[in-house]
């Protein structure tokens, strides 16, 4: 049996990589088809993992309270409150209907507040402001076998409280030149930044990037072809050079492009409840199970 809260950030700074996608989707099969108790936590101010699990005005009605979503947590340390309450925060088995659809995964919504919190915490000047999330949330990660990080497309701050509250980095990505040298300069950035907060870690093991996701794939498409090869070949030199997990791996099957996953976020719904025998859902379920194995026993 896995250690309980295995806490992964999903992380890129590009948009459109397909993150929350993945964050949705392997939650919604790993609670679905393998009995797992999985939180996601939604830090992105565009709300995309929310609102893929919640109708806008189910959403809407349950932010009317700031207090209620991952903006409070980080408004508390800025202002010096403690009003976030995480029992009274998240929303239990998502995405729901007349009846609860999946019983065993749990949202912590986000709000478009969020978007002010990077002007505000800078006013936090030491190391704590990486620490903010991982601080409010630590108690609560034993309760779940998975707890996914859902990041904004960026680096900045909210983003660095993610990795550093999370035990494993994924990386999702989409096979191109451009995206190749950006994930250069990403593996350096997170890499750079756990070592200058190694000293903040020193009772627990530095998280490292552990696993790679690539989305949208047209097997029909050089591109797409040679991008993965020279993709892999990335990897092994960056585990070489130590600068992430020596066992990280692309997880298989690829994530075709699908139109029914697209579809999916219309109806609030993770794939494999929108559409369960299409090819989308098919590779979530079949990437799941290679998910489970890799952080579970090959990690």
């Amino acid at each position: 049996m896995p250690l309980p809260g295995r806490v992964i950030a999903f992380v890129n700074f590009k948009g459109g990589v397909g993150k929350t996608a993945n964050v949705v989707n392997i939650g919604a099969c790993l609670a679905k088809y393998h009995g797992k108790k999985v939180l996601i936590v939604d830090l992105d101010a565009q709300c995309n993992s929310s609102l893929w699990l919640m109708k806008p005005e189910e959403l809407e009605k349950h932010n009317q309270d700031l207090h209620r979503c991952s903006y409070q947590i980080f408004r508390d340390k800025i202002v010096g409150s403690s009003v976030f309450d995480f029992v009274k925060a998240v929303v239990r088995g998502v995405p729901r209907r007349e009846y609860t659809l999946i019983a065993n995964l749990d949202l912590l919504p986000s709000a478009v507040e969020m978007a002010m919190i990077e002007d505000q915490i800078h006013q936090i000047k030491s190391v704590s402001a990486f620490t903010i999330l991982y601080q409010a949330l630590k108690p609560y990660f034993g309760a779940y076998d998975y707890v996914f990080l859902d990041c904004p497309p960026n680096l900045y701050t909210v983003s660095k409280n993610a990795l550093f509250a999370a035990q494993y980095c994924v990386v999702p990505y989409i096979p191109d030149y451009l995206s190749l040298s950006g994930f250069l300069v990403l593996a350096d950035m997170i890499d750079e930044f756990y070592n200058r907060l190694s000293g903040q870690m020193t009772v627990r093991r530095r998280p490292q990037i552990a696993a790679f996701i690539i989305n949208h794939f047209v097997r029909q498409r050089n591109v797409f072809e040679t991008g993965v090869n020279e993709f892999e070949i990335m990897i092994n030199r960056l585990k070489e050079n130590g600068k992430i997990h020596p066992r990280a791996q692309c997880l298989h099957p690829y994530i075709r492009f699908n139109v029914h996953v697209a579809e999916s976020t219309n109806e609030h719904l993770p794939v494999i409840l929108h559409k369960e025998d299409s090819m989308g859902a098919m590779d979530y379920a079949d990437l799941t199970q290679n998910f489970i194995r890799h952080f579970e026993v090959t990690l």
